[in-house]
This record gives structure tokens, C-alpha cells and sequence, in this order.
């Protein structure tokens, strides 16, 4: 029995050892899943958002709060949209999500996320792929946070109520 166990332990042992001198394959982006995802979202965004060439504010009442989608910046091709939520006062069981700057790319009709809280651009090109670095980004934060950017929109699209005000002979409701 001691034979196996130090068997094992040696075994163990070397293991690590040869691991020490590999270097982890560089990271590659998959781009079919990552335009997907940013194809998904801007088809989620434009049902989120009706008469996006007119209007400048959306929000939507959610089980335990708001999301407010607010038009930050408009060009010819490209829309840059600012998602934010809060909470009902005194409900602690729904977590606002970051606000999240997503431009809508309407020639590719695509949307990518390209700041959280105001911090981006997200994975630019001064992204360190050494783990830990002095943003604590990962390889492929972009595509993490258009995933969650997703399950975001999808939660809204589910949950979401829209608010809207009505006006009837300059009285608004």
C-alpha cells in the first residue's frame, strides 16, 4: 500500500513539473459564437427599442424595478444606446446591472457592448492578457459581457412592461 501511494505521489510531482515550463496557448477569439452574440443582441435591442430614428428614452418596469435605455449618440450608421437600472426602494432581492454603453452598428446589424460604468473601451487593445493585470480583465472579457449583455435583454424582453406616457389634448397621463 505505501508502494502505491508514493507511486502516486511521484506521479503527482512530476505532473506539476512539466506543467511549470508550458506556456498557455494564446487565446483566440471565437468569431462565429462573438458575431452571434452581437448579431442576437441587436435583433433583441430593435424589439427593445420601437422608433429608434425618433425617440431618445425607453424604460421598462421590471418585477422589482426599472431599466431605462437612453440614445447617447447618433450618426448615419451607428447608434450608441446607454442601458441602466435601479431597484424599488427597499427591495434588496433584484441587483441593478452596470450601466452599459452598446453601440448598434445598423450597416452590420450588429450591437457591441463597448463600456461598462463608463470604463472601456471593454478588451481594446490595451488589454493585457497576463492574468492578474491592472484592470483584472480576462482574454475574452468582450465576449463575456455581450453574453451577459444578452441574458440581459432577454430577462428584459421576458419581464419587461413597458412605460409610456399618453397625451390627449395637451393633458398627459
Amino acid at each position: 500500500m505505501a508502494l502505491l501511494t508514493e507511486t502516486g505521489a511521484v506521479a503527482e510531482q512530476k505532473a506539476k513539473l512539466s506543467l511549470k515550463g508550458k506556456k498557455k496557448p494564446a487565446y483566440r477569439v471565437n468569431l462565429p459564437a462573438y458575431h452571434a452574440d452581437c448579431d442576437a443582441n441587436y435583433l433583441r435591442l430593435c424589439k427593445l427599442l420601437p422608433e429608434l430614428d425618433s425617440r431618445e428614452r425607453w424604460r421598462y418596469r421590471m418585477p422589482h424595478g426599472t431599466v431605462e435605455l437612453l440614445v447617447l449618440e447618433r450618426s448615419r450608421y451607428t447608434t450608441e444606446v446607454c442601458l441602466s437600472a435601479e431597484a424599488v426602494a427597499g427591495d434588496r432581492r433584484w441587483i441593478a446591472p452596470p450601466n452599459i454603453t452598446v453601440r448598434l452598428y445598423h450597416d452590420a446589424r450588429m450591437a457591441e457592448v463597448i463600456a461598462i460604468d463608463g470604463h472601456g473601451p471593454v478588451g481594446g487593445t490595451g488589454v493585457d492578457h497576463v492574468y492578474p493585470n491592472p484592470r483584472m480583465q480576462r482574454a475574452d472579457e468582450r465576449q463575456q459581457v455581450n453574453r451577459f449583455l444578452g441574458e440581459w435583454l432577454g430577462h428584459c424582453l421576458a419581464n419587461g412592461r413597458a412605460e409610456f406616457e399618453l397625451v390627449l389634448d395637451g393633458r398627459r397621463f
